[in-house]
């Protein structure tokens, strides 16, 4: 409730207590001449203060419980960032050792094809040599 935000909570336990204080008064001072005319709109005026005392008692405990389940998810929720971060790190590293292994491996199948390119272009029918040098590079690199 939006009041509670605006309001302490001490304020509506007084408000309870005065309604529950006002009750047992009513009750109390019905023995004398002077007060036992008001003893009714005191009742009423106590009944009054208790209700609205129980309800925003009510909305007090409430409000505490779902402020305690959204403490409980951010913690879970920095958890999970925490997670991911780790994730995101060996994720990275991974990828940095796969392109480095593509890198290598695609500088050797270059050079190997560099060596060979004599033999490769003497005819011009794709030789063997060739063909298992394109194998070689479609193996250890992508797929």
């Amino acid at each position: 409730m939006f009041i509670l935000q605006f309001i302490p909570d001490f304020v509506f336990h007084l408000i309870l207590l005065a309604g529950l204080l006002g009750l047992a008064a009513s009750f109390v001072l019905s023995y004398i001449p002077f007060i036992s005319q008001y003893r009714l709109p005191i009742q009423i005026a106590a009944s009054i203060l208790i209700v609205i005392g129980v309800y925003m008692e009510g909305a007090i405990s409430n409000n505490a419980e779902w402020e305690a389940r959204v403490a409980e998810l951010k913690l879970q929720v920095a958890k999970a960032e925490a997670d991911s971060a780790n994730a995101n790190t060996k994720l990275t590293e991974a990828l940095a050792n796969n392109q480095a292994k593509i890198t290598v491996t695609q500088e050797t199948t270059k050079k190997a094809i560099q060596k060979s390119a004599t033999v490769i272009n003497q005819t011009c029918k794709i030789n063997d040599i060739s063909i298992k040098l394109y194998n070689q590079a479609v193996k250890g690199g992508t797929k």
